[in-house]
């Protein structure tokens, strides 16, 4: 009995390590080389320059979804209520590009502003954040 019981704990144990070498294989980074989604901004910056206030100004945060699964965005998030944000969606297969819209209201804004949205999603990159930077000069009316 107890031969039976140490060969079925020794198979289990050898189940064990060889499917944590198959799982849990990294790159020389230290990344998991396991399926993931993994978002890439392609400039996470925007500037809009000089506006006046009281104009409505938007950009587009192209991305792309360099991982080897679909990419899905959870949320974005906005710092301040005179910035709204859109996010795609459907799911951004591997190899795909998507676009968070961003929008600012530049009411009651006067001087320099820097704004940031933070992008979640299910990539290994998990939270990204990107910002743009507007100087809104006063109107003079």
């Amino acid at each position: 009995m107890k031969k039976g019981i140490a060969s079925i704990l020794i198979l289990f144990i050898s189940l064990s390590f060889w499917q944590c070498n198959f799982t849990s294989s990294t790159d020389s980074a230290g990344e998991s080389q396991s399926d993931s989604a993994k978002i890439e901004f392609e400039n996470p910056n925007h500037d809009f320059g000089e506006i006046k206030e009281g104009e409505i100004v938007s950009t587009v945060f192209k991305f792309k979804n360099v991982g080897s699964m679909p990419l899905n965005i959870a949320s974005v998030d906005v710092t301040c209520g005179c910035t709204v944000a859109e996010k795609p969606e459907r799911p951004i297969g591997a190899g795909k590009t998507g676009e968070i819209k961003v929008e600012f209201n530049s009411a009651g804004k006067v001087g320099i502003n820097k704004k940031y949205v933070t992008v979640t999603s299910n990539a290994v990159n998990g939270s990204e954040v990107v910002s743009f930077d507007v100087i809104v000069n006063k109107n003079e009316q």
